[in-house]
């Protein structure tokens, strides 16, 4: 699932009641990402106040870094927090630019103004171009699942009840679950691998999503990969469990999640 950081950014950023700023964020909304960007480069120019400037720079940044222009989107980060250091914008992003540097790796592209260098470059490109263009990292023994929360508990301690923060807990939730590498050698991971190790994160995940986001649509879809996971595991007790609170939860709706929940209660041993 891709995450928009763009959405991120709309989602975190303190709003200006601006209408210059108002028509970018419908423009991105829209898809005229070109025309958000004349829009907030027009705010850098004219003659608007240093928050509206500041949030034009934030925004911008974010565009560029949706759109994997990861040199630009840094540097104008860097120049929001170097002429606007006090502004609310520039405390989001100042202690996060080494992180984002990080994540770019060799796969930034610097933009050169000096045409000489850029030859020499190209010339240089020419001998070494089967070389590879971003960094890989060997994986072996690292604990794949314990990585991934990391990154997403970040999101959802700095982010808190917005947009970026629902995603993280669902992919959260789908990373605790597990997964199995295809092969006769395939690793497992998550419950798929440690069921007593993982099941309790998992339910403590859950029971958080839903104290945060009560109204999200995949909740129903949790419950059931929860009870399948005990189901897995031939404890029919809090299978049922699972499956009747998807019940209960639907009342009279009758959706899919409520109705797969009776037909599996009809039969749960095996």
């Amino acid at each position: 699932m891709k995450l928009s950081i763009f959405a991120i950014a709309l989602s975190t950023s303190l709003t200006i009641n601006a209408a210059s700023i108002d028509k970018a964020q419908t423009y991105s909304q829209f898809g005229l990402v070109e025309d958000a960007k004349h829009e907030l480069i027009e705010i850098l120019y004219g003659k608007n106040n240093s928050d509206k400037r500041a949030e034009a720079l934030y925004l911008l940044g974010s565009i560029a870094f949706e759109e994997s222009d990861i040199a630009v989107a840094l540097n104008t980060w860097t120049k929001l927090v170097k002429e606007y250091p006090s502004s609310p914008q520039a405390s989001q992003v100042k202690q996060r630019l080494d992180v984002l540097q990080s994540i770019a790796g060799s796969a930034s592209k610097e933009k050169l103004e000096n045409a000489v260098a850029q030859a020499y470059l190209k010339n240089a490109d020419f001998w070494s171009n089967d070389r590879s263009k971003i960094f890989t990292i060997d994986s072996s023994w690292i604990p794949k699942v314990e990585a991934s929360l990391h990154w997403y508990d970040k999101v959802i301690s700095e982010f808190p009840s917005s947009t970026a923060a629902k995603v993280a807990y669902q992919d959260k939730l789908k990373t605790l679950l597990g997964w199995k590498e295809s092969g006769r050698y395939g690793s497992s991971y998550g419950v798929e691998a440690n069921f007593n190790k993982y099941m309790p994160q998992l339910l403590e995940t859950f029971s958080e999503f839903k104290k945060e986001f009560p109204e999200a649509s995949t909740l129903q879809a949790f419950r059931y990969q929860i009870a399948q996971a005990y189901w897995g595991q031939k404890d029919w007790t809090n299978t049922r469990k699972w499956l009747n609170e998807i019940i209960d939860t639907a009342g009279e709706k009758d959706s899919f999640y409520s109705a797969t929940a009776k037909l599996r209660l009809q039969k749960v041993e095996y």
